[in-house]
């Protein structure tokens, strides 16, 4: 039973290493692979031939990437699915414990290779798939782009993170996490006789009747509460594996680690802690003048949570579609104002059939885009009611999108993604300049 929107779908590059027939979620079938890749790590006698066992290191790693994701988008798509939900669990089990060791091993082997100091002279492409350095104003061994440095960094970083006694506490965080996706997909009122999703329930609290507004608005509330000790429970249990996780790697607590193992290098917590001080206070004044202007446009006494997403001339709520393929012809009709090139990749999400949009009970909350390594094409997932707010996250998770079809040239594996910071000035930068359309 096919639960993804999409079906099979062949890789970017064919393979060179992987067998085409190999079942990724049976790691003794796996395993051998990985054994293969540590024996030629320790043949290896040039760059050239490390940078040959990289390539399929990448190869691997982005089939197993992929299966990954498969079973997580099939999950977060069928929470109430039982057959999604084993084969999520099961990677989470029984592939990913014996993956996170086999991966480490390797990486040991990377950054202990004689050859590694000859691979980081390799300079970045320029052209096609060239590999020298034409530098000539740099100093003497240096480029002004090398292949491999941010790689390089990594891994070293990845090393040194690396405790085995955290897999099976990952194991757990992530079984948490599928826990909460399906408690939250779960949830549902009924509201006037009807029954909807919370997300659906949204669409009330745009209407100018205050009295519906309120209504609706308790109504959640009171469905969220219900599920308030669960949701206390699962939060309660990830501090405590997270910071069992960061004291295991030698860490005060989980602020530090986490900033470690998502590769923060060039900003700190006491950056942040900066930051949030500059919205505290040249943000939130305006957040609050914004509100009391809000509270004398619709005559109230005291804004309410209800008041805040009405518009505050009280006037019908916009409804920028009636379903969810009226959206993505609206949304084409913008990308091809704006690029031709992004009208080409937004056309490639419908043909392939890697969008699965429209809000239903049993699907997981939020939306998100996610990368099928292998083939190399983006899936976007959401949940649209038809409400303005829609308009943007479908323009948000697009800009996600291009962003990894932009990448689609590079065999380097790791470098087919960003960190999540970059990766939101491609998504609100969509945002932005799809706005005028």
């Amino acid at each position: 039973m096919n639960l993804l929107p999409f079906g099979k779908l062949p890789p970017a590059q064919p393979r060179s290493f992987v067998p085409v027939a190999l079942d990724l979620g049976d790691w003794p079938q796996l395993a051998p692979l990985f054994d293969q890749l540590a024996a030629r790590a320790a043949a290896a006698r040039s760059a050239a031939e490390l940078e040959r066992w990289l390539l399929d290191w990448c190869e691997l790693s982005a089939a197993l990437d992929e299966e990954s994701s498969r079973r997580n988008i099939a999950m977060t798509c069928h929470t109430d699915n039982p057959e999604a939900e084993q084969a999520y669990l099961h990677f989470v089990e029984h592939v990913e414990p014996q993956l996170k060791p086999r991966q480490f091993a390797l990486e040991q082997l990377y950054v202990a290779h004689p050859c590694r100091p000859e691979l980081l002279k390799i300079g970045a492409p320029s052209t096609g798939s060239a590999r020298s350095c034409s530098h000539d104003a740099d100093p003497p061994g240096r480029c002004a782009a090398l292949r491999y440095e941010v790689f390089d960094r990594d891994v070293a970083n990845h090393v040194a993170l690396f405790r085995p006694e955290n897999v099976a506490l990952e194991t757990e965080e992530a079984k948490l996490g599928q826990q909460y996706q399906k408690l939250i997909g779960a949830q549902a009122v009924t509201f006037r006789g009807e029954e909807k999703t919370l997300v659906q329930m949204g669409r009330y609290l745009e209407e100018p009747d205050r009295a519906l507004r309120q209504e609706a608005w308790e109504v959640v509330a009171q469905r969220r509460l219900q599920d308030a000790e669960k949701c206390e429970g699962i939060f309660d249990a990830l501090i405590n594996l997270r910071t069992q996780i960061a004291q295991n790697a030698g860490f005060a607590n989980y602020l530090e680690y986490i900033f470690r193992q998502k590769g923060r290098f060039d900003y700190t917590p006491a950056d942040c802690v900066q930051f949030h001080r500059a919205i505290e206070s040249e943000i939130m004044p305006a957040v609050r003048a914004i509100q009391a202007d809000r509270k004398r446009q619709l005559q109230l006494a005291a804004l309410r949570p209800w008041d805040l997403a009405v518009d505050p001339q009280n006037r019908a709520p916009l409804k920028p579609f009636a379903d969810v393929g009226e959206m993505v012809l609206r949304t084409q009709k913008i990308f091809n104002h704006l690029d031709a090139g992004l009208a080409a990749n937004f056309q490639e999400l419908q043909d392939k059939k890697l969008l699965d949009l429209a809000n239903r009970k049993g699907k997981a909350p939020g939306g998100y885009q996610s990368t099928l390594s292998e083939a190399r094409v983006p899936f976007i997932f959401m949940n649209a009611v038809g409400v303005q707010r829609d308009v943007e996250t479908i323009l948000h998770e697009a800009g996600h999108a291009f962003h990894a079809q932009a990448t689609r040239a590079e065999d380097l594996y790791p470098y087919r993604s960003a960190p999540i910071e970059f990766c939101e000035v491609a998504s609100m930068a969509m945002e932005l300049l799809g706005n005028e359309f």
